[in-house]
């Protein structure tokens, strides 16, 4: 699968070194990780591969995808369909077609240049062409760059999910987002 516009590609990632040590450096990176888990998080690349290696060899229910923009692969984008207990928590309707979506940019200069909202776009619109019916995605309230790239993306706002998402050795909110695919 590799979906791409001007700038932005978004292929799955793949069962190989270099996909393993770019997901290590970016996990690696303290800017990152204000984001995901919080900055003493430790994501040694054994770890990297032991987590992400089933996805990227199909044996998960996530689909792992590299996001490239220009031709060069700066950050990670992933979707899968909601669990039962996501759906509860969300409030999804009996019936709906519903995915998940998580991405993160590795390289802090990069931030602020439509690279996730483009790459975003291109999944949302793939998972409609495949008869998905909406697509959640759920950033920690604080983080209010991801939360505006999300609405420019057509996600709007659901409600906010108390203590959700583990953030060093405490939980933190979320702010839930759908997109609602016409």
């Amino acid at each position: 699968m590799i979906l791409k516009d001007s700038q932005v590609t978004v292929r799955r990632m793949d069962d190989h070194k270099a996909d393993y040590e770019r997901l290590h450096r970016w996990l690696n990176n303290p800017a990152v990780l204000e984001y995901i888990e919080g900055p003493s998080a430790s994501f040694s690349y054994s770890r990297v591969v032991a987590k992400y290696g089933p996805r990227a060899r199909g044996e998960h229910y996530v689909t792992p995808c590299i996001m490239e923009w220009r031709c060069r692969a700066e950050g990670y984008l992933q979707y899968y369909p909601l669990k039962e207990d996501e759906r509860r928590a969300y409030g999804v309707d009996e019936g709906e077609s519903a995915y998940g979506a998580d991405l993160f940019i590795g390289n802090e200069k990069l931030w602020n240049r439509g690279i996730g909202t483009r790459a975003l776009m291109l999944v949302v619109r793939h998972l409609h062409r495949t008869g998905i019916d909406a697509v959640y995605i759920d950033p920690q309230v604080s983080n209010t760059r991801a939360i505006r790239s999300y609405e420019k993306c057509g996600f709007e706002k659901v409600k906010v999910l108390p203590d959700r998402e583990p953030f060093e050795n405490e939980y933190r909110d979320v702010q839930l987002l759908r997109h609602v695919i016409n």
